[in-house]
């Protein structure tokens, strides 16, 4: 038995494909910067979102690691879910009554912004240099609010 491929196989395998090559090309076009580029300048007005940036950053630093405060009593009086697996109860944790971590009336003065940079005394040593790309996305959230997008 013969077959034979007519120029309907073909034109349709050229089509999928240029159709694959034009959403691959758009996508590479609306493909956002990495958030340590996003971050970087001083004056950027993104808004971090907390499940998105603040998290995963915490877990980048290791502060939601078991060693610091992801352990099941946690550090400092401060404890975090292990690996950032509860958003809401971080949220919570970060703004406790008897030792809030976060200050949204002023920014600049909240302890998750101080502590990591050493400018406050931290037993997890330096996590991130002030003004580094790490800060700004921790200040910008702090400074929008702290807001959480459940």
């Amino acid at each position: 038995m013969r077959v034979t491929f007519r120029g309907s196989i073909a034109t349709g395998c050229l089509l999928v494909w240029g159709l694959c090559q034009g959403l691959v090309a758009e996508s590479a076009e609306t493909t956002l910067p990495s958030l340590d580029q996003r971050f970087a300048p001083a004056d950027v007005q993104e808004a971090p979102s907390f499940q998105r940036h603040v998290v995963p950053l915490l877990s980048r630093l290791g502060c939601n690691g078991r060693a610091c405060h992801g352990s099941f009593q946690g550090r400092g009086g401060f404890r975090l879910s292990l690996f950032g697996y509860d958003f809401a109860s971080d949220h919570a944790a970060l703004f406790d009554a008897e030792s809030p971590r976060v200050d949204t009336k002023q920014p600049l003065e909240s302890l998750i912004l101080n502590k990591p940079t050493n400018a406050d005394n931290h037993e997890g040593g330096l996590r991130y240099k002030k003004d580094g790309w790490e800060y700004q996305v921790l200040r910008r959230w702090v400074e929008n609010g702290a807001s959480f997008d459940a």
